[in-house]
């Protein structure tokens, strides 16, 4: 079984800064700490794409040493803003980033994120538990997986 065109697009914000410019332009809308950015980009994209702490805080760094975003409070819950410096920056690339919103939203649908979250869901359910199965476990979840391949790729066909 193939997978099959078009299931999603790739992530539209792949050029090296453009991460960067995502983050901007997420602050734009308020003030927020690295996990509220974090669950605001994954809201905006359907749970379709969800940016770990990996790729959020080296951004924000990039960020804050170009004088882009100031960070302000503790270690532990620093709240970051966008700058006049990145207001103005981002004001040349507003049109082209909200673009790629529609884009990608229009694409992905709220069908697709769901199915893909459903994925995410069922791995975090089988992965953490998988040493503990018993071989009749795993003879029963194999099964089942393999009639859910099956009725997949009927689906599919379709």
């Amino acid at each position: 079984m193939t997978v099959p065109a078009g299931f999603g697009p790739p992530f539209p914000f792949r050029p090296k800064g453009s991460f960067k410019d995502l983050v901007l332009f997420v602050l734009a809308e308020k003030p927020m700490h690295g996990y509220e950015i974090m669950k605001s980009i994954e809201a905006r994209f359907h749970g379709f794409y969800k940016p770990s702490a990996g790729s959020i805080y080296p951004a924000l760094r990039a960020l804050r040493r170009d004088g882009l975003v100031r960070g302000e409070g503790g270690e532990r819950r620093k709240v970051y803003r966008i700058t006049a410096k990145g207001k103005s920056l981002l004001r040349g690339r507003r049109a082209e980033m909200e673009k790629r919103y529609r884009e990608m939203e229009a694409e992905v649908g709220p069908e697709k994120a769901g199915l893909f979250r459903d994925f995410r869901r069922t791995a975090r359910l089988l992965m953490p538990n998988i040493q503990s199965l018993t071989p009749a476990q795993a003879t029963e979840l194999s099964k089942a997986l393999g009639d859910l391949r099956e009725r997949i790729a009927r689906i599919i066909a379709e």
